[in-house]
């Protein structure tokens, strides 16, 4: 009897120190987990930003609606801007959207004659870089709204190209001469966003069939929160810096207009933070802090902020981990007035 006793006794001690063993290990592995995926997923949101604005032609280009098809198509148009920032509701994971060209920014070509949208041939000053495929930003000074068109014949011998007709393109509007052509290559259109299933996907845009081709990047990601960094200091800066962020588009020059090309160019950063969640759940206790991270407030001075998961059912029962990086916006930082 004693030696069954002290058998007993020993397997119990075995099975509980098998138990929090393997609890640990399952701890340890699922937090290992957790700061891989976050790790990966902040150095490719880095990556994206750092090449978002590459090629969209001069300043004074930004900020106006870029019209690629008829109205009623999927993305007919958009605002150029090297980055668009849509706020999630009640604290829900925000969505980012990058815009960069495809070919080696180059100045942009000239319209030697008006076009009318919809009419044959468009003539420039340059076809440096253009080919069949390419696809061009139209914009004249002072006007609202840019046209993209495609390429499909150019002239042998002559500065003249035939773009792909669009039925319903800004139909009728002309662009005046020395209207600007910027050679985009092939226009860069890919959106971040946090899925319901706690995966960070990229989707890139097709312009040319309205399709999106949606790729997961990583596991594990529970909320994304941006925020834009603009210099709003009065007049211009020889070495710009982020004295204001903020959620959403702001009158960062002062001219009384939100959103204008005045404000993109003085857009020089982004700020982002990532939320990782364990793959463990906490059997233990459900009690995790919420997560927190520095970001702008309603005077764009940076304090700590409490991150919502309220979007997450039982979302005290995990353990987190938050990255929260600021990334210059380079191309911006270098773009030709």
């Amino acid at each position: 009897m004693v030696g069954l006793t002290i058998g007993m006794v020993a397997t119990l001690v075995i099975l509980n120190v098998m138990v929090m063993f393997d609890a640990r290990r399952r701890s340890v592995s699922s937090g290992a987990d957790a700061q891989v995926n976050a790790a990966f997923a902040s150095t490719w949101l880095a990556k994206e930003l750092r090449s978002a604005g590459h090629g969209l032609g001069p300043s004074t280009v930004l900020g106006c609606k870029v019209h690629r098809a008829a109205a009623g198509t999927p993305d007919a148009n958009f605002t150029l801007a090297p980055v668009t920032i849509t706020q999630g509701d009640d604290g829900a994971p925000d969505t980012l959207v990058v815009l960069a060209a495809s070919e080696q920014a180059l100045p942009a070509a000239r319209l030697i004659a008006p076009y009318t949208v919809g009419s044959g041939t468009v003539t420039l000053d340059s076809i440096l870089g253009i080919a069949e495929g390419t696809q061009l930003l139209l914009h004249t000074a002072g006007q609202t709204d840019c046209a993209l068109l495609s390429v499909a014949a150019m002239s042998i011998g002559a500065y003249t190209i035939q773009p792909t007709e669009v039925s319903g393109l800004l139909s009728g509007v002309v662009f005046a001469t020395d209207s600007a052509v910027v050679n985009l290559g092939r226009l860069r259109y890919r959106r971040l966003m946090v899925d319901s299933a706690q995966r960070l996907q990229l989707s890139d845009f097709n312009t040319s069939s309205s399709g999106w081709t949606t790729s997961t990047q990583s596991d594990g990601i529970v909320n994304l929160q941006l925020q834009y960094g603009f210099d709003t200091r009065i007049g211009t800066q020889a070495s710009p810096q982020v004295n204001h962020w903020s959620d959403v588009m702001v009158d960062a020059d002062a001219d009384g207009l939100t959103g204008n090309a005045g404000d993109l160019q003085r857009l020089v950063a982004v700020r982002f933070a990532l939320v990782v969640r364990s793959a463990q759940r906490r059997e233990a206790s459900c009690d995790a802090p919420i997560p927190t991270w520095l970001a702008g407030d309603e005077t764009g001075e940076l304090v700590t902020t409490d991150i919502s998961l309220a979007h997450i059912p039982q979302w005290r029962c995990w353990r987190y981990r938050v990255l929260q990086a600021e990334v210059p916006l380079r191309n911006q930082l270098w773009r030709d007035l």
